[in-house]
């Protein structure tokens, strides 16, 4: 069946849903510099526009330098939040502002990425063009007041024979850049001249630094589970995942790296983004390094992928809505327009119903497939509500 389509005012950059019965959350831009305006937008399972708001651009520099404007996270309750210059801004599921909290901060730093926790909130900082040096993370409660702040020392980073040096402009990182899980969160960061990344593992509780991880070509990350994280390399010779504890040691690699799924089971999916040796292929990664080959992919981009209950993930790429099933069968299940490098998100509602972008256009498609996991983390863009946290009940 031909999926539903509805075309958007701008591209995409970030889509969540409070929950698999929506409203479907859609944050847009017209254009890449941050003088352009921003469209939030809630749709409906049946693709009609419930609401929209128009948030103002900030004309302080170009989008790169502040990845914020892409970020959108969506509350248990059902509030969106996002970033809007120095406030984060909270709309309720009928477009009503729930919450307008003001960030203070230095006058020289920019917010990154942040996510929603219990009680508040968690936000990544970096310094504006001139410095480019020292990062922070800090915890607010949901007034806005801040509980813990840490400032991380940007040191000169190398790689294998390279000479170190500092980081002409550390950005949050492009994917994952903060994650939280139990008593720790894991704050990314690029070296954007250079294209290294480093982690930073940090107590949820206290703000103390606990462990950095290696420099590396940086790439996709997850929560593993409970204050456990899954990190990529990939670049520079590198290709593979680590798992870190909570120590920040790393306890298991594999030869395998793109988008994770976790799912309730704690098998860990990986639709590989990379590989120059070898076919990319659609893999398993078990708890002893070893991996279990699925599918080749294609060397193309595809849209991130989403998982149900049954074990099936569900992504975009070459034309085509794709399901590959625990057993590691691959199938069309519907075909699409073909935009290369402009597949999104993909996210699983209910009733089989599959949610996802391409280009300027959102495609509602009917599907057999099951629910979302109601269990365990589901990490990759199976969070529908795009807000990468797993914490104490």
């Amino acid at each position: 069946m031909k999926p539903l389509s509805l075309s958007l005012p701008g591209q995409p950059w970030r889509m969540a849903a409070p929950s698999a019965v929506g409203p479907l959350y859609v944050l847009c831009t017209q254009g890449k510099e941050l003088t352009s305006r921003r469209t939030l937008l809630a749709i409906d399972l049946a693709g009609k526009v419930l609401w929209r708001r128009e948030l103002e651009g900030d004309p302080k520099g170009h989008w790169s330098q502040k990845s914020y404007t892409k970020h959108l996270r969506v509350s248990e309750s059902g509030t969106v939040f996002l970033i809007d210059g120095d406030v984060l801004l909270g709309f309720d599921e009928s477009g009503g502002t729930q919450a307008e909290i003001r960030l203070d901060h230095d006058p020289d730093e920019a917010p990154g990425s942040f996510a929603l926790v219990r009680g508040g909130f968690c936000t990544t900082w970096t310094t504006l063009p001139g410095r480019h040096r020292d990062v922070r993370v800090d915890v607010r409660d949901g007034s806005g007041a801040c509980t813990w702040s840490t400032r991380i020392p940007t040191e000169p980073l190398g790689f294998a024979s390279s000479e170190p040096t500092m980081p002409h402009e550390f950005s949050p990182s492009y994917w994952d850049p903060l994650l939280v899980s139990d008593d720790r969160i894991l704050a990314a960061f690029d070296d954007l001249g250079r294209g290294l990344s480093l982690s930073y593992l940090l107590d949820r509780d206290s703000g103390r630094l606990v462990a950095t991880t290696p420099v590396s070509g940086g790439m996709h990350k997850a929560i593993a589970g409970p204050s456990e994280f899954l990190a990529g390399d990939r670049g520079f010779g590198l290709l593979g995942t680590a798992r870190y504890d909570a120590s920040g040691a790393e306890v298991v690699r594999w030869d395998s790296e793109g988008p994770f799924l976790v799912g309730p089971d704690g098998v860990i999916r990986c639709a590989e983004s990379g590989n120059p040796e070898r076919h990319r292929r659609f893999r398993k990664l078990n708890a002893d390094g070893s991996t279990e080959d699925g599918p080749v992919l294609s060397r193309r981009h595809f849209g991130s992928p989403a998982l149900d209950s049954a074990g099936t993930a569900v992504f975009t790429q070459d034309g085509a809505l794709r399901a590959i099933d625990a057993e590691l069968h691959e199938r069309v299940l519907c075909e699409i327009p073909e935009e290369r490098d402009l597949y999104g998100r993909v996210l699983l509602l209910e009733d089989g119903l599959v949610a996802f972008t391409v280009g300027h256009e959102l495609f509602l498609a009917a599907t057999d497939l099951g629910p979302v996991p109601s269990s365990g983390w589901v990490c990759g863009d199976g969070n529908l509500r795009a807000n990468p946290v797993l914490e104490k009940p």
